[in-house]
């Protein structure tokens, strides 16, 4: 299906990496910014609900020494979320159907009057939080880890994206984004697939142009946005 297209994703190996070369394409994966810990004061002991927007928070908190307790209902934003969350033992109580984004949560969470702890990146928005206070929940968002750019890359990796030698890049968050813009620019001719409408909305806020939104944050989604761009 993508046989003979280059794509560029600046993060780790993993699933998505292998989703799209599934279908053929030649796929470069290399992460552009790293995670780091931050020291935080994080109780979730007494929550009513836990809410998780990232795997990354589970190993912040795993660094933290902060273990998730048994008492609070948890909520994750999508799918890779809760089997992140599923594989270290912990039970999930609620994942939105549709896009893992905030939005989507905070349309999925119930209305109450308890309390709900947010772990996660001191670079999140405020859209889960804010929503999940207009339904009524008293909420607490805590920064466990933040992310920053790389300090550099492989020689390879620069010389090729100056050659022109990749189509596309997936971006999949706006973090992403900013640090591609950092390290390497952005060519005239590469096209951009973001990662979501929230990404989306991220880059145009860069100056990025998006030639493509994949609508679910998985591979399946990122090929179907792919393959949409040889039909404009």
């Amino acid at each position: 299906m993508l046989a003979g297209t280059r794509v560029f994703l600046p993060r780790p190996e993993g699933a998505l990496a292998e989703g799209i070369r599934a279908a053929g394409a030649e796929v470069v994966a290399h992460p552009v910014q790293h995670h780091r810990t931050v020291p935080a004061d994080v109780a979730l002991d007494g929550a009513d609900w836990v809410a998780f927007t990232s795997a990354a928070t589970l190993d912040a908190l795993d660094q933290l020494g902060v273990l998730v307790p048994e008492g609070p209902r948890i909520a994750a934003v999508g799918a890779s979320t809760a089997e992140a969350l599923a594989a270290r033992g912990i039970d999930v109580d609620l994942v939105p159907e549709g896009p893992s984004t905030a939005a989507s949560l905070v349309e999925a969470f119930p209305s109450g009057h308890g309390t709900v702890v947010i772990p996660g990146s001191a670079l999140s928005s405020a859209t889960l939080a804010d929503g999940l206070a207009a339904k009524g929940w008293r909420v607490t968002a805590v920064p466990v880890y933040t992310v920053e750019p790389v300090r550099q890359l492989p020689q390879t990796l620069l010389e090729e994206w100056r050659l022109g030698h990749f189509d596309v890049v997936v971006v999949t968050a706006g973090s992403i984004g900013r640090a591609v813009g950092g390290l390497l620019g952005w060519p005239e001719g590469v096209r951009v697939v973001a990662f979501g409408e929230p990404t989306a909305r991220a880059l145009a806020e860069q100056g990025v142009r998006v030639h493509a939104v994949a609508q679910t944050q998985d591979a399946a989604g990122v090929i179907e946005a792919i393959s949409s761009l040889g039909e404009s």
